[in-house]
């Protein structure tokens, strides 16, 4: 197989080019694989790549290349579909508009079997391609954090997507509740961090830190932690590896603490691996950690791993008191204590690390390799799925679900139904061989909006689409009401064609339920017509609520109408008589008996997904008193007042305007509007 992975840039210091290049390695020991990068400012990578992985570089900014761009003037424009934050639109921009071209051109021309981005913008420019490799998204980082100009488009293009893979089961699960569409293709890839070629012997009385010296990293922690630990243990030395914005207050921190011939600041060291050899202990104090290439490659090295506790890579690296300690995060005492352990024991340290070789292993090629390939396989499984669907409502409210294709090497193959972001059940429903499902109408669906998917038994599934003839509701219109029998009163699954093209039942149950059969407005009368199932009526009324932080409530007689109907005349002049302020917003519900439970006054058995669109009645206005006439003087008085303020009087109100909807939960409400 031919992979391809995209990344921004190889020449800088960081753990997305580390971790791309290590796995592109890995992968190359039986796949024919490629890096292109967006740009070039540097003869040499700062860390080793496989020779066997093919390096394709879109824009040159190498001065001294034959190649360089730098004299296109496309390399000063920004780019259109590579996303930028507004702030950042000053300059010269990082990546270029000329870079961005190519990059489109590259996606529509390329041979490879998968592309791999390795960001999000790039990711949201993968979804622009139309040649039909596999599309997989690797997330570095913590998407929930991201900022909303570049949240957005990335959810949205992470539909388009085969995989997407997190470097922690963590953040599989907060991807999942963000886009919960795509969480059966979320799959857990952490970086890929080759085995050490140097290893510490646990002698030497040095404790290692490593990482860009900024605020996140929270290396002064690391320092206040140590000074107990030198004062205790003389001779112990901590050294930190890196550079950055911290570095100045790192130094006045470690002077005023008089550390200065105890904490050592190295530096940045590439590679850094062999430096880790010199220790014996390896610190992460890190605030916010998603993975933690540095903590894989100090374990490499036989270095014991102390680290807070930061979301969510450190955890799942560092086994807890077999090859280190994982502390709280912000614990400088806990960090102490570890420390003061690892110190102080001899033998535990060396048998710490030892663990900490062996455990590190499952982070290397081998084990990367075939992680990935799995990803791959799955991804292409899915594939195989049926995409798109219909779904036709049966004479008796049931709903049947069709797939486009059925294989028939796939095995067990169900229909599954899923709340989004309410709970982790499940509905299954078998395919037949010829690719169909019922989904009945009793007992079928709970309450709610239901996604539907198709998947097999092993865990492969993907959601279902279908097309503007996709959903057939006709004969949910000749369905009988209310249902009979020991069930809920009402039981109505209503399939429908959601926004982006996913199909969707919802189900609506009610044990007992209070329906609009019919709304006349007369004058400023509201005439109701409500059929009651599941429940007697005796002494019914209607009951308007106010909404809001004064509460209140108005009751309506109900009359008995025919087969069983109930009908009562709102007038809205008295929910007027209450009125607060600019809107008022009134609730309709029917109570069947003085010590009943009341209902909610709806418009569920319908084929109308929005009654609150469709449903619309005339709006009376009660028009307010006019007020008196100003004086001549009171005229001129105004005219001043304006000529000195700049602002005209406001205008008095015209009157209360009664506007009766459904609203969004499809009960019957009432507006009362100043206008």
């Amino acid at each position: 197989m031919k992979i391809s992975f995209i990344v921004s840039n190889l020449c800088h210091i960081g753990g997305v080019v580390s971790a791309t290049q290590n796995l592109a390695g890995a992968l190359a020991e039986k796949h024919d694989v490629e890096i292109v990068c967006l740009r070039k400012s540097r003869d040499e990578s700062y860390f080793p790549l496989d020779p066997r992985v093919k390096v394709t570089v879109l824009t040159d900014l190498r001065g001294n290349s034959p190649a360089s761009d730098l004299d296109n003037p496309l390399i000063e424009e920004f780019p259109k579909v590579y996303v930028f934050p507004p702030k950042e639109r000053e300059g010269t921009p990082w990546i270029s508009r000329l870079a961005e071209l190519r990059l489109l051109e590259w996606l529509e021309t390329t041979d490879a079997d998968a592309v791999v981005s390795s960001n999000p913008r790039i990711t949201i420019m993968l979804s622009h391609a139309r040649k039909d490799y596999l599309r997989l998204a690797q997330e570095h980082s913590m998407p929930a954090i991201y900022a909303e100009w570049e949240k957005k488009p990335l959810f949205r293009t992470y539909h388009d997507l085969d995989a997407i893979t997190a470097l922690t089961p963590e953040e599989v699960a907060s991807l999942g509740k963000l886009v919960p569409g795509v969480r059966n293709r979320l799959e857990v890839m952490p970086n890929c961090v080759p085995a050490s070629t140097h290893r510490s012997t646990g002698d030497n009385k040095v404790i290692i830190a490593a990482g860009l010296l900024k605020e996140n990293k929270n290396f002064a922690m690391a320092v206040e932690a140590f000074a107990p630990v030198v004062a205790e243990h003389p001779g112990w030395k901590l050294r930190i590896y890196g550079n950055g914005a911290e570095k100045a207050n790192l130094r006045k921190q470690i002077e005023k603490l008089g550390l200065y011939n105890d904490v050592l600041l190295m530096g940045p060291a590439t590679p850094v691996s062999p430096e880790f050899a010199k220790g014996s202990v390896f610190l992460m104090p890190s605030k916010r950690e998603a993975f933690g290439n540095v903590i894989v490659e100090a374990m490499a090295a036989g270095l014991p791993v102390i680290s807070t506790d930061a979301d969510h890579g450190p955890r799942n690296i560092v086994t807890d008191g077999e090859d280190g300690f994982v502390v709280p995060k912000g614990d400088v005492a806990a960090m102490t204590a570890a420390m003061m352990t690892l110190v102080g024991d001899d033998e535990r340290r060396r048998t710490m690390g030892r663990a900490a070789v062996r455990n590190a292993e499952r982070f290397h090629e081998t084990g990367s390799r075939e992680r990935f390939e799995a990803v791959l396989e799955r991804a292409l499984a899915r594939r195989r799925l049926p995409h798109t669907a219909t779904a036709v409502v049966q004479g008796d409210g049931s709903v049947l679900v069709a797939v486009d294709r059925m294989p028939a090497d796939l095995g067990e193959v169900d229909i599954i139904c899923r709340r989004p972001g309410q709970d982790e059940e499940e509905r299954r429903f078998p395919l037949s061989p010829a690719g169909e499902a019922l989904v009945p109408w009793h007992d079928g669906l709970p309450e709610g909006e239901w996604e539907v998917s198709v998947g097999t038994a092993d865990g492969l599934e993907v959601p279902l689409t279908t097309d503007g003839f996709g959903v057939d509701t006709r004969d949910l219109l000749t369905v009988e009401l209310p249902r009979t029998g020991d069930g809920p009163a009402l039981e109505w699954l209503l399939p429908y064609r959601q926004g982006d093209g996913r199909l969707r039942v919802r189900s609506r149950v009610r044990d007992r339920h209070a329906e609009v059969a019919g709304l006349t407005v007369d004058g400023f009368t509201l005439v109701v017509d409500a059929a009651l199932w599941g429940a007697a009526a005796s002494g019914a009324v209607i009951e308007a609520t106010r909404r809001g932080k004064e509460p209140a409530t108005i009751t309506f007689d109900t009359q008995p109408g025919s087969g069983g109907a109930l009908s009562a005349r709102l007038d809205s002049k008295r929910l007027i008589g209450d009125h607060k302020g600019k809107e008022t917003i009134w609730d309709v519900w029917l109570r069947p008996a003085p010590d009943a439970e009341r209902l909610p006054l709806s418009k569920l058995a319908t084929d109308v997904l929005k009654p609150i669109d469709v449903y619309t009645y005339p709006r009376p206005v009660l028009k307010a008193v006019a007020p008196a006439q100003p004086s001549p003087l009171g005229r001129q008085l105004r005219r001043v007042r304006r000529k000195i303020t700049g602002t005209a009087a406001p205008k008095p109100p015209k009157g209360v305007e009664v506007r009766p909807y459904f609203n969004s939960a499809a009960q019957l409400s009432v507006k009362t509007v100043t206008v």
